[in-house]
């Protein structure tokens, strides 16, 4: 079924006329892809899988009305991108009513050396100041190309962008983050927040 040398058109129209194998096929070139999009927005892996499952079946659902004459990529992924956005939202309305009515309670993992726990906050802290000075695009960028693995190609199609805008962002994330970390690690103890 991975050999299937069929465009993703062609898979789709095919998934149209009833062919499940080949709505398999897209599952399985896009399913990698679909999970890293969504655990961007929602920051776990598992609601990241619903995502990816809610996403295969709106396209299934919807593989009738698809214009074979747009690429299938940037349609799917704004699916995606719908999908996690409104369930991050759900979520921290729930989060926010929860806290309102004092039900949500907060736990740290306990740790057995306690400067262990410290050093990595301290890290962490230092890591996100120096994320929060990268644009929202430059840090899904760099985090799926950098992080991820994914290549320039995949994260143009995901977001519907130049391959050369992919590289911009990531190359200007590398440059902002080394800067902000270098700064920080140059000013032991110094309270950078802006």
């Amino acid at each position: 079924m991975l050999d299937d040398e069929r465009s993703d058109a062609a898979l789709l129209a095919a998934t149209a006329g009833g062919d499940d194998d080949a709505f398999g096929v897209l599952v399985q070139r896009y399913v990698r892809r679909t999970t890293l999009l969504a655990a961007q927005s929602l920051g776990s892996r598992a609601d990241a899988e619903d995502v990816a499952q809610d996403a295969f079946i709106v396209a299934h659902q919807n593989a009738r009305r698809f214009d074979a004459g747009r690429p299938f990529a940037p349609w799917f992924f704004a699916i995606v991108r719908r999908l996690a956005s409104n369930r991050r939202s759900r979520e921290l309305r729930r989060q926010r009513l929860l806290q309102f009515w004092g039900w949500m309670t907060w736990s740290h993992p306990a740790a057995s050396r306690p400067e262990t726990v410290l050093i990595a906050r301290l890290d962490a802290a230092t890591a996100t100041r120096a994320a929060k000075r990268l644009s929202p695009m430059q840090r899904s960028c760099f985090d799926l190309v950098e992080i991820r693995g994914l290549s320039i190609e995949e994260v143009a199609e995901m977001f519907a962008i130049s391959e050369s805008t992919v590289r911009q962002h990531v190359f200007r994330a590398r440059a902002i983050l080394r800067s902000r970390l270098e700064g920080e690690a140059s000013i032991p103890g110094a309270d950078h927040d802006e």
